[in-house]
């Protein structure tokens, strides 16, 4: 829906389908997990701290396709600040104007692609009416019987994240075992607080990766 750092958008694929009616993603970012396929027609439950990140799925998920069609063209070289916008959508753009970044951005770079970026969302809006999205932290959700795709800041290459330095991972790791139902969790290659195996290695915007996962089946 958006461009975000870390995004699963290009590997969604390789993951484990979601065996549950339900989808909980308590590190949202930009559910890339839940966007897929026809994983968008479950019940989609987002958690995220990041109050931008909250915010811009607020906005999505209240907004209608021609909300989107109506924000302004923001090309290279833009600052999304001259423009007459409030917060969320300000955000949203923010983060498709510069690819990857972790949080929005003011000018949009030379691989700032938004006019692409507002058609695709203009043409998704609808799917997603039925989502919530709540301002939580992964400790404080419920413990429902889910798909729960877990896609937390990774331990040695999440730094760019929100609130990265106060996660404790073998406290994640513990709860990530403690849930309810078909657990997916992801991280990167060097990740010791889940017995993860590889997954796959896929360039992303700067390097490649080498992508690993845990599952509790």
């Amino acid at each position: 829906m958006f461009s975000f750092y870390g995004t699963k958008k290009k590997i969604a694929g390789l993951y484990p389908a979601p065996k549950y009616d339900t989808i909980i993603e308590p590190f949202a970012g930009a559910a890339a997990y839940s966007l897929h396929g026809d994983n968008w027609k479950k019940r989609v439950i987002l958690y995220d701290i990041d109050p931008k990140i909250v915010a811009v799925w607020d906005h999505l998920i209240k907004a209608t396709k021609e909300d989107i069609l109506r924000l302004p063209n923001v090309v290279p070289g833009d600052k999304v600040t001259d423009f007459d916008l409030i917060d969320a959508p300000r955000w949203l753009i923010g983060f498709c104007i510069n690819p990857g970044s972790s949080c929005p951005k003011i000018t949009a770079s030379k691989r700032s692609h938004w006019a692409r970026y507002r058609e695709q969302i203009a043409n998704s809006v609808d799917k997603i009416k039925h989502w919530t999205i709540n301002r939580e932290t992964y400790e404080e959700i419920e413990n429902l019987e889910a798909t729960w795709f877990i896609d937390p800041p990774y331990q040695k290459a999440g730094k760019y994240y929100k609130g990265h330095g106060k996660i404790d991972f073998a406290k994640l790791g513990e709860w990530c075992k403690s849930r309810k139902g078909q657990v997916i969790v992801c991280e990167n290659q060097g990740a010791d607080w889940l017995p993860f195996r590889f997954l796959t290695e896929h360039r992303g915007l700067m390097q490649k990766n080498t992508e690993v996962i845990w599952t509790n089946e």
